[in-house]
């Protein structure tokens, strides 16, 4: 302590031992008594039942308060050895905590969010920072709400957005929190964004807690369970990492299969018998043709609410009941698009098939501004765009009156499809897994839109069925 005076950090980990080792009796410690009572009573409460120490004259007042000791504070809550009320006689800690979060010390902020995720009592409704300005925060606080985002936000609209947006933060510390929020969690759809981050990531880092995470889920993934395999091929350096992910699943055996086949050629590179007998398993795989199709979801805070998490969802499970699929559809889904995220979301994925599911009138189709209200984007400009991207062959319009724009984008693209009125939520889930479902099976464009019109008039009518059009 006499070494690292002004490094209250330090001193306090000091404090800390000597409560240990005294079991909460400061009072026979002669060199504490020059330390400041409330980070010597802070430090000692980490390690010391709070019931052997005098707490008294306790009291942090968070305006005036020296960081250091709001930090010493907020370890306290983290680690789960915090009092009620701690901070205030009137007020919660978790009322405290969410105060807090908009201190102006980075550190401050970063103890914050991570005492919402490690304190039993609190919740993400005690964090005081606001995922929208996640970009805006240092990486520091940026790492710590990725975690506690991938870990704990309920709506898996914001949450999708949020892992996504994390996924292209610049700072390695930040998508290192991220990757370490996702390592125990998993919900349909997210491979859509960790296989790609996994193809861009360069923190070796952030790629072994992802391919952790992809392991771990493979059996609920059967994408992941590809990619893990191809992780240990392309990037020995992460063959921990995947085998550490895999224990308790189908993949591991898969892993140790494969390394023992890797094992038997001889001298001449010819395979053994162990090869032969491999050849039926899921190791080898028969190349099939990919069609990826990129599905935007839209549905603005002053509009109508549509089903378009309904829409993927069906999707995805009809996707995994197509028995011997000729064709892989990837499907990468976005929530919550804005205008200004349009251009930006095509050229990143390259899709096949451009989708877009939300609201539309005559000559537009409705996307959302920055603070989700509704924003116009004309068929001309849809037109161009598809335009601009050469890898797409199909515009796929769920959305009411999108036959307009459909025309407009015709032109550049071997099909267009769009609606000629409105179009129900049930109708527009119907014709979604029919046509992708077609597709699996390997029928082209045309007759996976008749495929997907027969499905309609099965379910909802012809009434139904016949607002969608095919062009050209």
């Amino acid at each position: 302590m006499k070494a690292n005076e002004g490094k209250p950090e330090i001193v306090a980990s000091a404090v800390a031992a000597l409560s240990k080792m005294y079991n909460g009796r400061l009072n026979e410690v002669d060199c504490l008594s020059s330390i400041d009572p409330e980070i010597r009573v802070l430090a000692a409460m980490q390690v010391t039942e709070p019931s052997k120490l005098d707490l008294s004259g306790l009291q942090i007042k968070i305006d005036t308060a020296d960081p250091q000791v709001l930090k010493l504070a907020l370890i306290t809550v983290g680690l789960n050895r915090d009092v009620e009320n701690l901070f205030d006689p009137k007020h919660s800690n978790g009322q405290i905590v969410k105060a807090l979060g908009q201190y102006p010390d980075d550190i401050v902020r970063q103890y914050c969010v991570w005492s919402v995720i490690e304190n039993e009592r609190l919740s993400i409704a005690d964090l005081g920072i606001s995922f929208d300005t996640l970009e805006d925060e240092a990486p520091n606080v940026q790492a710590k709400l990725l975690q506690l985002g991938a870990e704990q936000i309920k709506d898996p609209r914001e949450r999708h957005d949020v892992i996504y947006r994390g996924s292209f933060i610049e700072n390695a510390e930040a998508r290192c929190g991220l990757a370490k929020g996702l390592l125990a969690n998993y919900y349909d759809g997210l491979e859509e964004v960790t296989i790609n981050w996994f193809g861009t990531e360069d923190s070796r880092e952030v790629k072994g807690l992802l391919a952790e995470h992809i392991a771990r889920f493979s059996d609920e993934c059967p994408p992941y369970s590809d990619k893990a395999l191809a992780i240990v091929d392309e990037e020995p350096d992460l063959r921990d990492r995947v085998f550490l992910g895999a224990e308790q699943t189908s993949l591991y055996g898969l892993l140790k299969a494969n390394e023992s086949s890797n094992g038997t050629m001889d001298l001449f590179q010819n395979g053994s018998d162990l090869e032969a007998v491999l050849r039926g398993s899921p190791l080898i795989k028969k190349e099939r043709k990919v069609i990826k199709a990129l599905m935007l979801a839209s549905s603005p805070t002053d509009q109508q609410p549509l089903r378009l998490d309904t829409e993927a969802r069906d999707l995805r499970e009809q996707l995994k009941l197509v028995q011997e699929p000729t064709v892989d559809v990837l499907l990468e889904n976005r929530w919550a698009v804005r205008s200004n995220q349009l251009q930006m979301e095509v050229m990143n994925a390259k899709p096949q098939i451009l989708h877009f599911s939300g609201h539309g009138d005559h000559g537009l189709l409705i996307f959302e501004d920055v603070g989700g209200k509704t924003t116009e984007v004309s068929g001309e400009a849809i037109a161009e765009l598809v335009e601009l991207n050469r890898s797409i062959e199909c515009l796929l319009l769920n959305a009411c009156y999108s036959e307009s724009v459909a025309r407009l984008a015709a032109p550049y693209l071997k099909a267009v499809i769009g609606c000629n009125s409105e179009i129900g939520d049930e109708a527009a889930v119907a014709f979604t897994r029919s046509f992708y479902r077609a597709l699996a099976h390997g029928e082209p464009y045309d007759r996976a839109f008749r495929h997907a019109k027969n499905e309609v008039r099965i379910n909802s009518g012809s009434g139904e069925a016949d607002r969608y059009v095919m062009l050209p």
